[in-house]
């Protein structure tokens, strides 16, 4: 859990660099991105350039973003930071429905926090079921279910 607290940590620190709008652009166009691992880093420039090009103004309107700006702001980036913008702005995908957009944003959720609620809905399934053991509790057999299948979908988009 230590490595994932420090990439947790180190895709943080890169997204500081960039205001909430800028944020949620990168957010915005990396939705549904496959990034390439022997050209991490390099998906950064096209993506907010083909963004800018094929629709001129709209992100501009909708995130509030000055292009020349961001320009600036990604070419100054060290190539492990831009590494880390392209991971923070993919895992945001990975680590639900696009509910915690404003807990993301803010950095009250990241990959290790995600991955801890996971580990403790999966703690208390698995008690939930314990206390199970004895008698047929059908309605919290279901409940521990539940708990466990949201877990396993959650996980299995970050995988």
């Amino acid at each position: 859990m230590q490595i994932i607290t420090v990439l947790s940590s180190a895709m943080d620190m890169a997204r500081r660099n960039f205001t909430r709008g800028e944020q949620s652009m990168l957010i915005d166009i990396f939705n549904g991105m496959a990034l390439t691992p022997g050209i991490l880093g390099q998906h950064l420039t096209v993506q907010i350039e083909d963004s800018f090009d094929l629709y001129p103004g709209q992100y501009e309107e909708k995130w509030g973003v000055n292009r020349l700006e961001m320009y600036d702001k990604i070419k100054a980036l060290s190539a492990l930071d831009a590494i880390f913008l392209e991971l923070w702005a993919v895992g945001f995908w990975a680590l639900g429905d696009g509910s915690l957009l404003d807990s993301y944003l803010s950095g009250k959720t990241n990959l290790a926090v995600r991955l801890t609620e996971i580990m403790t809905r999966l703690e208390t399934s698995a008690e939930m079921l314990e206390k199970t053991k004895g008698s047929f509790k059908s309605a919290a057999v279901a409940e521990a279910r539940e708990i466990v299948k949201e877990a396993s979908e959650i996980l299995g988009g970050m995988i």
